[in-house]
């Protein structure tokens, strides 16, 4: 599942608070369950009508998904802290995620951003609790209740030392500072965390044959925490490998532009086929205007390639995404995928002076596999938490 990327309904100090189309399933799931199975049981003997029900199931709801939001305020807001970038904070089916930019820098700092969320996530279940008491024989306070439950979950599950949950990047801070080596120790976090989804995984198929559908939740989220290690153990490897790399150590040569005024047909016929390349630069009056792609021009019915001319199909220069010489490798895949691009211009001082494109990154990749070391690359001592 991407959760890179989702509606943004507001930003908070800077930050851009997305809700991926996952979470309108999962807010129509607990709205429905609220209204219809936990708050008219009879224990509660609340008296309302159905329309009330729907109504306090649709508060809780919103409810829950802002005590979430907070959870993830919280690392961001740790994050920033210390001087961390993030652009981002996704809401989706299982909860949040916060796009934190770049890997932390030391065990104290992972240790501080990590554990903020389930302390958060407790102090809101301890709020919800005092209201509980306070409203207690009113039927409002069955919401605080279920509020103040949901929170204490929230924060229990995400202590799991299961990586990335929170409580697995606690645990990976602790033995990255034991063992000053953030690639073993992410291994070890990552294995346990992959334990932990097949237990979710295995005991949530028992639950289905034994007790009821309910246990594939488990599994889903089994499956999802073994994919998200699996990915996180991944890029930190990524980030081994391409540390202290830039644009300037892996760019190919700018292309010669196009001119903006060749048609479709020609651009075929003469550069892609006959230079193989995948994305040219436009020109026009000998200045650069803009960028034209594979997918650009796929994007144009075969037919019409003939009678339609490069500017019609390109992206003007103003649009174009470009980075410098200087620009980590890191942070340009960042941008490739954030912008769902596949190159990028380089330009030094506004002279055009190379291409970076995924290609590039992933045939530097490959040199690694082949003669680097990216398994034990070895970090410098950091001190313990």
């Amino acid at each position: 599942m991407n959760i890179g990327s989702g509606l943004t309904i507001a930003y908070i100090r800077g930050v851009a608070i997305q809700v991926h189309w996952s979470w309108v399933l999962i807010f129509g799931l607990v709205t429905w369950s609220l209204a219809e199975s936990v708050y008219p049981d009879p224990e509660f003997n609340l008296g309302w009508s159905e329309t009330q029900f729907w109504i306090a199931g649709g508060v809780s709801a919103l409810l829950f998904f802002a005590s979430v939001l907070i959870h993830e305020l919280s690392h961001t807001f740790m994050a920033q802290h210390y001087g961390m970038r993030v652009p981002a904070i996704t809401l989706f089916i299982f909860g949040g995620v916060s796009q934190i930019a770049g890997e932390m820098r030391s065990p104290r700092q992972e240790f501080w951003i990590a554990i903020v969320g389930p302390l958060s996530s407790w102090l809101l279940a301890l709020i919800f609790a005092v209201l509980w008491l306070v409203f207690r024989g009113e039927g409002v306070n069955v919401v605080f209740g279920y509020l103040g439950w949901i929170n204490f979950l929230l924060g229990f599950f995400n202590l799991l030392p299961g990586f990335p949950l929170d409580g697995g990047r606690v645990f990976r801070s602790i033995i990255w500072g034991r063992v000053h080596d953030l690639t073993r120790a992410t291994r070890v976090a990552s294995t346990v965390g992959q334990a932990i989804a097949w237990v979710m995984i295995v005991g949530g198929i028992v639950w289905v044959f034994f007790v009821g559908l309910t246990g594939l939740w488990y599994v889903l989220i089994g499956l999802f925490l073994k994919n998200a290690s699996e990915q996180a153990y991944a890029q930190v490897l990524l980030e081994r490998a391409l540390g202290g790399v830039t644009a300037s150590d892996i760019m190919r040569p700018p292309p010669t532009p196009v001119p903006e005024n060749w048609s479709l047909q020609r651009l075929a016929d003469e550069r892609v086929l006959g230079d193989a390349e995948r994305a040219f630069l436009t020109e026009s009056l000998g200045r650069v205007s803009g960028l034209i792609t594979i997918t650009d021009l796929t994007r144009v019915p075969r037919e019409r390639w003939g009678e339609t001319v490069v500017r019609e199909a390109m992206v003007p220069s103003v649009d174009v995404h470009t980075i410098e010489p200087t620009t980590s490798v890191l942070e340009a895949m960042r941008l490739m995928q954030e912008h769902d691009v596949n190159q990028l211009p380089v330009l030094d001082d506004g002279r055009l002076v190379g291409m970076l494109t995924r290609g590039d990154v992933l045939q530097r990749l490959e040199l690694n596999t082949l003669v680097g070391d990216l398994e034990e690359p070895r970090q410098p001592a950091e001190p313990r938490i």
